[in-house]
């Protein structure tokens, strides 16, 4: 009997404990298992700090964020880092979250000139601009400065607000300094499709100011541009020839 009951002990085992158990263990308190696999999460209202879930100290004129492990200020404050200062919003503006930091925004037909709002000054011939922070000048105008001065487009012109110039020259008509110089078009050439260039037509080539027959040798035939000449198979060319390959 003694010796049944020592062989017994010998073989005694020690049971381990559940892994529910020993994950317990290690999860520190206001947590719980993470959603997302293996490991833990903060409980609401907690945030992890060095392995531990803190309650997360939220100040006055605040509140957790939507993934509850920090804080936020609510409308009318900003964060300055530790604490929520109220936002004092001058005159002529308005609350504005997204305003990049400030928490205001100007009406419109005002500007941000340091922590207040001022008129836009509009000058004769002017205009409020589309934001309402600025001012563009009228049609047969344009900017110079703090004024708009009058545009003049020369002869063969017309006004084109977005040009850089302030205006276009008129088809067939080209830029020349602060002109616009009509197109001269040699024989056997015509107008291009921006209409202030000539180019010449099919069978001719540019040559300085005038159009020349394109003169192709034999095997060839004109190439797609009509300018030039390309050798007919099985030719190649070599030179100003089509020679066999």
């Amino acid at each position: 009997m003694i010796r049944a009951a020592l062989l017994a002990t010998m073989f005694v085992f020690v049971t381990p404990a559940p892994a529910a158990a020993q994950l317990e263990d290690l999860t520190p308190a206001n947590s719980h298992p993470s959603p997302y696999g293996s490991g833990w999460a903060c409980d609401y209202g907690h945030t992890d700090s060095a392995g531990a879930c803190t309650a997360v100290d939220v100040p006055a004129n605040a509140r957790l964020t939507a993934r509850g492990d920090n804080w936020e200020c609510v409308r009318g404050f900003r964060n300055n880092g530790h604490a929520c200062w109220p936002i004092v919003v001058p005159e002529n503006a308005y609350f504005a979250e997204f305003s990049g930091g400030s928490g205001w925004e100007c009406e419109r037909g005002f500007v941000a000139n340091l922590e207040r709002c001022v008129a836009v000054a509009i000058p004769a011939n002017g205009f409020l601009n589309e934001r309402g922070d600025d001012w563009e000048c009228d049609r047969g105008f344009r900017r110079e400065g703090n004024v708009c001065s009058p545009l003049i487009p020369p002869e063969g012109a017309y006004l084109a607000p977005r040009a850089s110039r302030g205006w276009e020259c008129n088809r067939g008509y080209a830029v020349s300094g602060s002109a616009c110089a009509p197109v001269v078009i040699p024989e056997n050439a015509h107008l291009n499709r921006r209409g202030d260039d000539w180019t010449c037509e099919h069978g001719f080539a540019r040559a300085a100011s005038s159009c020349v027959a394109v003169v192709m040798p034999q095997n060839a035939h004109l190439n797609a541009a009509g300018s030039g000449w390309d050798c007919n198979p099985p030719y190649r060319r070599g030179g100003e020839a089509c020679v066999p390959r």
